[in-house]
């Protein structure tokens, strides 16, 4: 008699240093039960498998010449979100369901981008999940766009001049791409006390994950039901 081991659906979380778990102020990781992607897998139990793809400085589309918090420093590439992404997805398939939590480092002021080009950057990176043909079967996964919570401080990090009002516009054109690119979003900011830490003004509090990752849990529940 054949048995038959099912495999749990994956979920691929791709994203910057809150998906990665960075503390603010300490720089040190979280534990994978405060992160809002470990709190988002016990949500969802044993039938998901959550993976974690988080990189500190990550933005959607711009390479950084700036990256020295990842040594050895010596690609500019390697925080750029859309050069990253396909050999990321294509290692991690078949995934059921990505979800892109981008757009907070577009913010710094080196980048002289819009809130519109940030929530672009982010629809051009559904596209390619969209034209990867990752989920089962080669088909299209589930694509859930989390627009960052405003920025609460420009004082940590003095590139993030001019972020706060930025961030505030976020989430309309988030809504936007996603009506255009035919996904779902996700506004955190929305989200009764999710907020960034007043240390640094980008990185959540580790309430805001608790409270992130059990709302991202049912919103997947939602859209894979």
């Amino acid at each position: 008699m054949t048995s038959f081991i099912v495999e749990p659906r994956q979920i691929l979380c791709y994203g910057d240093s809150n998906t990665w778990g960075l503390e603010a102020g300490t720089f040190a990781r979280f534990k994978h039960n405060i992160r809002w992607t470990g709190v988002a897998a016990s949500v969802l139990g044993p039938d998901y498998k959550v993976l974690e793809e988080g990189l500190s400085g990550r933005t959607t589309v711009w390479d950084d010449p700036l990256c020295s918090w990842l040594p050895p420093n010596d690609d500019p590439a390697v925080c750029n979100g859309r050069k990253s992404l396909m050999p990321i997805i294509h290692s991690a398939k078949p995934v059921v369901a990505v979800i892109i939590y981008l757009g907070a480092n577009d913010l710094k002021k080196r980048f002289s981008v819009t809130p519109a080009d940030i929530a672009n950057g982010v629809g051009i990176l559904v596209e390619k999940v969209q034209q990867a043909h990752s989920g089962p079967g080669d088909s299209q996964p589930a694509i859930l766009i989390v627009c960052p919570p405003p920025c609460t401080s420009e004082e940590f990090f003095p590139d993030l001049e001019g972020a706060m009002n930025k961030s505030l516009q976020l989430p309309a054109h988030f809504d936007r791409v996603a009506k255009e690119k035919g996904c779902d979003v996700l506004d955190a900011g929305s989200i009764s006390g999710v907020t960034c830490s007043e240390v640094d003004g980008l990185h959540l509090t580790p309430e805001s994950h608790n409270l992130l990752g059990n709302a991202i849990a049912a919103k997947l529940q939602e859209m894979l039901e």
